[in-house]
């Protein structure tokens, strides 16, 4: 592959259809592989392979990178992929923690040239993922949609806020606050004053699976029970 060519602007922009690997950077035409030290992402295993490490793929329309706010941000019809876990949005801003600068290169001392702030970029640690605009988080049987997101890598946890709503099967849960623990697949639902909990659980669901299976903690006066759909739990 052919270098690349320099870049001497803290700030990056693709327009046209952008494939991003977290997970050394290499791109060529119409894509980006992104390399993430060891531990720097969620190490959930994949089933028949204990400790390997998921690369997050994001897909977007355009890709602006800032050195400086150490952030990428995508737009347009985004598409983040962990391993079961897919997250869709208007617009991502993967956010990074700031890193000790280090000297530059002694090929760049010499030429003069500016390091890529991708480059850069991609050693650092994962902070957060920030979604916003139509979002829509799918795990497994359920799925989750509000108006914006935030990953947290540290908690291993998405917060969901405006108008958050899951669903597993037909069984429903809304809130003032959604969030969903990644690595134990549990969701606790918070209410407030002006949006109390609700839920609509079947007595069973997809596979003749009990409601209770949805994995659920709510946090706010108990919602008020709804009567089954039927006696046969469609």
């Amino acid at each position: 592959m052919g270098k690349g060519p320099v870049v001497k602007e803290i700030r990056l922009f693709w327009s046209w259809p952008v494939i991003l690997v977290l997970g050394v950077l290499s791109w060529q035409a119409g894509s980006l592989v992104f390399a993430q030290d060891k531990g720097s992402l969620p190490s959930t295993p994949t089933k028949g392979t204990p400790g390997r490490e998921i690369p997050l793929q994001i897909t977007a329309a355009q890709l602006e990178a800032d050195q400086d706010r150490h952030l990428i941000l995508f737009k347009g019809q985004v598409k983040a992929v962990y391993g079961d876990a897919i997250l869709y949005a208007d617009q991502l801003r993967v956010i990074y923690k700031p890193q000790k600068p280090k000297p530059p290169k002694p090929e760049a001392a010499l030429t003069g040239q500016s390091p890529s702030p991708l480059g850069d970029l991609g050693g650092e640690k994962l902070d957060r993922i920030e979604a916003q605009g139509n979002v829509r988080f799918v795990q497994g049987e359920r799925v989750a949609t509000a108006q914006e997101a935030i990953y947290y890598k540290d908690r291993e946890e998405i917060v969901l806020t405006g108008r958050p709503q899951v669903w597993r099967g037909d069984n429903l849960l809304k809130g003032e606050r959604l969030v969903v623990h990644l690595d134990t697949r549990k969701v606790l639902v918070e209410g407030s004053p002006k949006q109390r909990v609700e839920a609509l659980l079947y007595q069973t669901g997809p596979g003749g699976k009990s409601a209770l299976d949805f994995g659920v903690r709510p946090r706010s006066p108990a919602p008020r029970g709804l009567p089954p759909k039927g006696s046969s739990g469609k």
